[in-house]
């Protein structure tokens, strides 16, 4: 576990004046941020123009053929033509899809994704529909109305040596506290359109401000998702804390553990509150995110800068 690709990214600050869709996520790098990022992954990656040359009815048995090999898939689609999606039948939605297992006789794949509900979870997905997403997909790149993502294959590799990096792991984490991306680090980007590291909470407060008054610039919601993620990154800091700790990388120390801890609680908190909220309207939930975020924003600095000494140290 290390510390070298650790912090979520809000991409498109310009959400509302473009009409973008708001996207809060992990940020691992670019470009290829899904190729060789991890040393426990054996990846190939492949574009559409390569595999243009397969015919549509032989794309279910080149892809069983890849986990049958070993490999798991993530393929470049239009998620829009898969039924369990919550773009099924609507605007076209270019995505990445995981497969992991397939049924010949049921002419299925086995698949991890967010269904309808928001809801991550496996399930099946009829060869017939992951074509119509395919030559959807194909369609629109023929059409110039989106880029080619490229589709990977992994496969795992648990014998590689990946010694922790100390010098990464502090860079990082100065580059978290400042909101910066430099060159030549692996979260580098050369665009001035996404918000990185602390100044993220600065645009959550912006998409909740815009989600509580209804704003109609606001493209597809997925409020739960946002503060998914920041729960979900909390959580990993904690643990990478903790495993710091139990590796001798860093003394125990008891401000630090406790207080990304409580952090973490407090975000699955939030989280869980806003579910209960878009079932039954909660009036002071979005007094209640303005909090946290301005909690958070303030805490996480001084948290952080210990890390940095005690690493240093």
């Amino acid at each position: 576990m290390v510390l070298q690709q650790f912090y979520p990214a809000v991409l498109q600050k310009n959400f509302l004046e473009d009409g973008r869709q708001y996207y809060f996520d992990f940020f691992r790098g670019k470009p290829n941020e899904l190729n060789f990022n991890n040393p426990f992954l054996l990846t190939c990656s492949v574009n559409y123009t390569i595999l243009e040359s397969l015919a549509l009815d032989v794309w279910p048995k080149f892809f069983a053929d890849q986990i049958r090999n070993g490999y798991y898939c993530v393929v470049f689609l239009d998620e829009a033509r898969l039924s369990p999606a919550a773009s099924y039948q609507r605007e076209p939605f270019p995505h990445h899809l995981f497969l992991y297992g397939y049924d010949w006789d049921e002419r299925i794949f086995n698949a991890s994704m967010f269904d309808r509900t928001g809801v991550y979870r496996n399930l099946q997905i009829p060869f017939r529909e992951f074509q119509d997403a395919v030559q959807s997909m194909r369609h629109l790149l023929k059409e110039k109305l989106t880029a080619d993502h490229h589709t990977y294959f992994y496969k795992y590799e648990p014998h590689s040596p990946y010694p922790f990096d100390k010098t990464a792991a502090i860079d990082q984490l100065r580059d978290y506290l400042n909101g910066e991306t430099r060159l030549n680090r692996i979260n580098y980007n050369s665009d001035n359109e996404e918000a990185f590291g602390i100044k993220v909470y600065d645009y959550l407060r912006l998409y909740y401000d815009a989600a509580e008054g209804n704003d109609s610039r606001l493209g597809d919601r997925n409020d739960v998702r946002h503060l998914h993620v920041l729960w979900e990154h909390k959580k990993m800091m904690s643990e990478r804390i903790g495993y710091l700790v139990d590796e001798a990388i860093i003394p125990y120390d008891e401000e630090l553990v406790a207080g990304y801890k409580d952090i973490t609680k407090r975000a699955m908190k939030l989280r869980d509150q806003y579910i209960r909220h878009e079932l039954r309207e909660d009036h002071e939930m979005f007094d209640r995110l303005r909090l946290r975020f301005d909690e958070f924003q303030n805490e996480e600095p001084a948290l952080l800068q210990k890390l940095i000494t005690l690493l240093d140290g």
